[in-house]
């Protein structure tokens, strides 16, 4: 199951890098995250609390600032999901950056999956949406000689 989301926030890709790859701040502007704890700065690690999901250890493939990132769940304890992962880009454009989130969870149970995913999948795009446009504002809300370094940080 994929989702994917793109916003267009006037800020330079390296600052929207910034300010989305901050851990330190995820849970102010994605609410679905409400616990974090770095485990490894190479590769950069996290254990996540997602609220409604289970327990996650994400692990970057990828990590270029202001470019691209990738990452995959190498840890699962949810009772629906037994993986998946996500990319995030940031294209420079239009006098900001198009940034772009590519969510996949990965089900346990192929039949309830069929029945399940329709709704999951909303959800996680409602979800992705609502964080990513809350990121956006709080951004764009900062003055543009702050935006180079992370925001909140």
């Amino acid at each position: 199951m994929t989702g994917t989301h793109t916003v267009h926030v006037n800020r330079t890709p390296e600052a929207v890098y910034d300010y989305t790859q901050d851990y330190s701040t995820r849970s102010v502007w994605d609410r679905s995250i409400t616990q974090v704890e770095m485990l490894s700065n190479s590769p950069r690690t996290y254990r996540l609390v997602i609220k409604g999901i289970g327990r996650f250890t994400i692990e970057y493939r990828l990590d270029r600032r202001g470019d691209r990132t990738s990452a995959a769940f190498t840890r699962v304890d949810a009772a629906f999901f037994s993986g998946g992962g996500g990319s995030w880009s940031y294209v420079a454009g239009n006098g900001g950056t198009d940034w772009t989130a590519t969510n996949t969870f990965e089900l346990k149970h192929r039949l309830l999956g069929r029945v399940l995913a329709p709704l999951v999948r909303r959800q996680m795009l409602a979800s992705m949406r609502k964080s990513m446009a809350t990121a956006k504002e709080i951004m764009e809300s900062a003055a543009p000689a702050e935006s180079t370094a992370p925001i909140g940080g």
